[in-house]
C-alpha cells in the first residue's frame, strides 16, 4: 500500500531550523494522567476547584471535558468544564466519593 506521512512545512526566508524544530518537539503530548471516568477536581474559577469526572479525553483540542458535580437543575452551561492543560492548576486528582462504585 501507499506509505504516509505526516510534514511540517515552514515557509520563509533565514528560518532557524534548529529554533523551528526544537519548538515543534517542546509541543509533543505526554500521555494524560487521568482516564474517563477518573474523578477530579476543576478550577472553575480563580483558585475555585469543583468535584467532577472525566467524560472525554481530547475534546475539540482541550486534554478533558469534566462533568462536574452540581446541584439537579443546575443550568447546563455551568455543569461542564474543560480543562485547558493536563497540569494540577487545572485539573487534579479527587478521591471519589463512596457512592460512585469507582475503583
Amino acid at each position: 500500500g501507499e506509505v504516509r506521512e505526516c510534514r511540517f512545512v515552514f515557509i520563509g526566508r533565514n528560518l532557524d531550523r534548529g529554533e523551528l524544530e526544537k519548538s515543534v518537539v517542546d509541543c509533543k503530548v505526554e500521555p494524560l494522567r487521568f482516564q474517563v471516568g477518573d474523578c477530579v477536581e476543576a478550577c472553575v474559577d480563580d483558585e475555585k476547584f469543583m468535584k467532577g469526572r472525566i467524560i472525554s479525553t481530547w475534546d475539540e483540542g482541550f486534554p478533558y471535558c469534566i462533568e462536574l458535580d452540581t446541584e439537579p437543575g443546575t443550568y447546563t452551561c455551568t455543569t461542564w468544564s474543560w480543562a485547558p492543560m493536563d497540569i494540577d492548576l487545572f485539573v487534579r486528582k479527587s478521591e471519589c466519593p463512596p457512592e460512585c462504585g469507582c475503583p
